[in-house]
């Protein structure tokens, strides 16, 4: 939707946050729409009397409000689509997306390229909204994009990067099938696209796309023997790269394959001293510290069972590891999960949260695991810090999102440092 649509328009913004209020900044800059007015969830009385409504990503375009709306020929809208439709023609637009992995892989993609010395930008569902950069100046623009965002999108970017596909967001988008259409909309809509190739579940649903590149696939950029490749040319060994877990050295063959379809060039001196200085970001494996010989680590940022997964693997040294998992109950299974631990079962224990917690728990109790359900976070990591031997590590990845106790994952995850500090005392 270009702004001259909103000319003489009765504007309705569902939802004041930032990205509500950065619509309503936008409008008034570069449309005369006839009014603008901010509503909520507390008061839909007036839906209905709007011309076009631009929604912030938490509200589901599934909702039965939404869907009379449109019978009623009420246009929808959305930040992110918006400036997507009016996006700055300077600019080459790379939008990711996926499961997990979005927000690490687009600040190395961003890392790397401001090591280039690139002008960039960066925002989406990582920080400032996009609509923000509507006068950027920059050469590369790069959007985190949820699924949320996806839904919506009636224009795709110059690269579209699609990390992966699993179970998630039930409550948003009502089944599996709609989460992963509507994250494949931005395969369908962008001129290239970029694709985990070892993805089962993303690769069938791309098999009508053109423009295509895979990687974690032999024929693009991999990883064989501890090293990145493309096809069969080596580039770098994986252990330059300053983020912990497989699963960060597959997010940065994404990042590395974004910069091959760009047409940038880099010796591989380049990668090394980029992928050197790239460090965690906060809440995604994080450590925190050592406290009374044990390790303490903050992964409050995911969300799925496939990322606390990864988080074991990543920081498996052979030591006794403590799950602390649980939170906002959206429809999760944990098979996988148990499944996995099951492989570790003699180092690995439980300590669970409200809600999934309780599901999770008494499925690792039947599979005779070491599990304790707690009610805070406080009695988490106390039980946490007792059952963790000496050398061993605790991790907060919680396979679930925080909803139903914090307002975000960094919340929660600064809730998890401030307990260990207020507990130290009673380790030491």
């Amino acid at each position: 939707m270009l702004f001259k649509d909103l000319n003489n328009k009765k504007i309705g913004i569902w939802g004041k946050g930032k990205e509500g209020l950065s619509a309503h900044k936008a409008i008034e800059k570069y449309a005369a729409a006839l009014s603008v007015t901010f509503f909520d969830d507390s008061d839909l009385s007036g839906l209905f009397d709007f011309d076009i409504i631009i929604t912030s990503p938490g509200v589901s375009l599934y909702r039965p409000e939404i869907q009379e709306a449109k019978q009623r020929g009420i246009c929808f809208t959305t930040g992110t689509d918006l400036f997507l439709s009016n996006r700055p023609q300077n600019a080459k637009i790379i939008g990711i997306t996926g499961t997990k992995g979005k927000s690490t892989t687009t600040s190395l993609l961003y890392h790397l390229l401001n090591s280039l010395g690139y002008n960039v930008d960066l925002a989406g569902n990582i920080g400032k909204p996009l609509l923000d950069l509507l006068s950027s100046k920059a050469t590369y623009i790069i959007a985190e994009l949820s699924s949320y965002q996806c839904a919506s999108l009636t224009k795709g970017c110059d690269v579209g990067v699609i990390l992966n596909l699993y179970p998630e967001h039930l409550q948003w988008h009502l089944t599996h099938q709609n989460y992963y259409s509507d994250k494949c909309r931005l395969a369908e809509l962008s001129t290239l696209v970029i694709a985990n190739g070892d993805n089962e579940t993303l690769v069938p649903l791309l098999n009508n796309h053109k423009n295509v590149t895979y990687y974690n696939d032999m024929g693009g950029i991999h990883i064989t023997d501890n090293s990145f490749y493309q096809g069969a040319k080596k580039i770098v060994a994986t252990d330059v790269l300053n983020l912990k877990g497989i699963h960060n050295a597959q997010n940065a063959c994404a990042v590395l394959s974004v910069l091959d379809k760009l047409n940038i060039q880099l010796t591989p001196e380049q990668i090394t001293t980029a992928f050197q200085t790239m460090s965690a970001l906060p809440h995604r494996l994080q450590t925190v510290g050592t406290y009374a010989g044990r390790t303490f680590v903050d992964d409050s940022i995911s969300t799925t069972p496939q990322s606390a997964i990864a988080a074991v693997k990543a920081m498996d040294n052979g030591q006794p590891i403590t799950l602390i998992v649980g939170g906002f109950d959206r429809g999760q299974v944990y098979h996988e999960l148990i499944e996995y631990a099951l492989s570790i079962k003699n180092r690995i224990s439980f300590v669970a949260l409200p809600d999934t917690g309780n599901r999770l728990y008494k499925e690792a109790k039947i599979n005779g695991f070491n599990a304790f359900f707690v009610e805070d976070m406080h009695n988490a990591v106390y039980h946490a810090y007792k059952i963790t031997p000496i050398g061993g590590t605790v991790i907060l990845s919680p396979a679930a999102p925080s909803y139903n106790s914090y307002r975000n994952f960094e919340e929660r995850g600064q809730d998890f440092k401030d307990k260990i500090i207020s507990l130290e005392k009673e380790f030491l």
